[in-house]
């Protein structure tokens, strides 16, 4: 049976991982992960200022599959996503965000996917919104994605939900060359597996907006379409 590694990038988490834990539990009972081997769950904490790595070694001790991985000082998500992926010892990975926006059970649809690269996604026409972000931030969404495609030549119409399935040896001859320690680490991601000529599906899943998001929509919007533009470059110098 392939073996399966959760990988939770988490910063200043503490309010929201119990609820998290919660769920994850339940959705192993329920089943969710029945189709593959849940090894290790892995809560990359990105120099959190609040209890967050505390609880998580609290919990620990009476869930031996969950471990925390420090990253000091803060760096970013993408670099806390790069950690995990390396420090993980499963065939596959999830990434999944530590507010649950995307459900556990939505595990089945991008496993079911069958490439080494499976991507959830909030705008395809089967996809499911249960609650929408405000205005502002969907329609700043929807145009950085546009944006994204026009730029980069990827298809996907969500490059930036948090839910992403990864075969763990398909990404091992570029993992070391990923840089973006940022929010845009999803494109770069994306754009490197498809420079590699690795099979990508885009997977509508259920998905509900989660209040205190991490995200400036506009000064993090502004550097991620100038970290998207660079690595546009650095995949043309790849090719050649």
């Amino acid at each position: 049976m392939q073996t399966l590694a959760l990988i939770i990038p988490a910063y200043n988490e503490e309010k929201r991982l119990p609820r998290t834990f919660d769920l994850l539990e339940q959705a192993k009972n329920e089943g969710v992960f029945s189709s593959v081997e849940l090894i290790e769950i892995l809560l990359i904490d990105d120099g959190s200022k609040d209890r967050t790595a505390a609880m998580i070694e609290d919990y620990q001790k009476s869930h031996p599959q969950y471990r925390v991985i420090r990253v000091v000082p803060n760096q970013g998500k993408g670099n806390a996503i790069h950690t995990g992926l390396k420090a993980a010892q499963a065939d596959w990975c999830l990434i999944a965000d530590a507010d649950t926006a995307t459900p556990w059970d939505q595990f089945k649809k991008v496993w079911a996917a069958g490439t080494p690269v499976s991507i959830g996604s909030r705008d395809l026409p089967e996809s499911k919104i249960t609650t929408s972000q405000s205005w502002v931030r969907e329609h700043m969404g929807r145009t950085f994605n546009f944006l994204v495609r026009m730029i980069t030549g990827l298809p996907f119409r969500d490059t930036q939900c948090g839910f992403k399935l990864i075969n763990r040896q398909a990404i091992q001859p570029f993992i070391e060359k990923l840089e973006v320690k940022r929010f845009a680490w999803d494109v770069e991601l994306l754009m490197f597996a498809r420079a590699y000529q690795l099979g990508i599906t885009e997977v509508p899943v259920s998905w509900e907006h989660q209040d205190a998001s991490r995200v400036n929509p506009i000064k993090d919007s502004i550097e991620m379409l100038i970290r998207v533009i660079q690595m546009r470059l650095r995949i043309c110098f790849l090719k050649k």
